[in-house]
């Protein structure tokens, strides 16, 4: 059967037939951090391909010490980089860090982007649990600095089309970040 074949194929399913076949195909080909066109999400805003991944992580010297984090950002292909940061100026939290990096990773995508930003799907993966489900909405925040720190990400994310976040492994922040 060609590609051709397969898409008329899809396009003649019902709209909930397509949903289920989209949903399958997504528990198939799981998540993988060095793919950058993820296919599945359980906070999906939409369907289809993500146009950019972000991978990100944080920590600190001391909790609270001074901060430190890195991202990763690849587009479609593949193509991507990766920056490292500190956070000197400021006694952090693991969690605190971990929020800035993400904070920096989505305004370095925004600044390569500008206007095209409104036009595009990200996703996100890190290993913080607390960062990824406060921001989600799965978790409340609770503490008035990770509030406010939570309501920044949010407040970028809403310069995307659309956004999924996922929680990995942290072995698998290490394969893409090496540290």
């Amino acid at each position: 059967m060609s590609l051709q074949e397969i898409l008329e194929a899809i396009a003649a399913l019902s709209e909930a037939e397509r949903r289920d076949l989209f949903a399958r195909l997504r528990e198939i080909y799981a998540d993988s951090p060095t793919v950058p066109r993820p296919k599945t999400a359980a906070q999906s805003d939409w369907e289809g391909q993500v146009d950019y991944l972000i991978v990100f992580d944080g920590g600190s010297r001391g909790n609270p010490g001074a901060g430190y984090g890195s991202y990763a950002i690849f587009d479609a292909t593949g193509a991507g980089h990766t920056m490292r940061l500190a956070f000197e100026e400021q006694a952090l939290t693991n969690n605190e860090a971990e929020y800035h990096t993400l904070l920096a990773a989505l305004r370095d995508l925004h600044a390569r982007l500008g206007r095209r930003s409104s036009s595009k799907y990200i996703k996100i993966l890190g290993d913080s649990q607390l960062v990824i489900r406060q921001v989600s909405g799965e978790w409340e925040a609770k503490d008035s600095r990770m509030r406010a720190l939570r309501d920044e990400a949010r407040a970028e994310l809403a310069r995307f089309k659309g956004h999924r976040l996922g929680h990995q492994p942290r072995e698998e922040t290490l394969k893409v970040l090496g540290h």
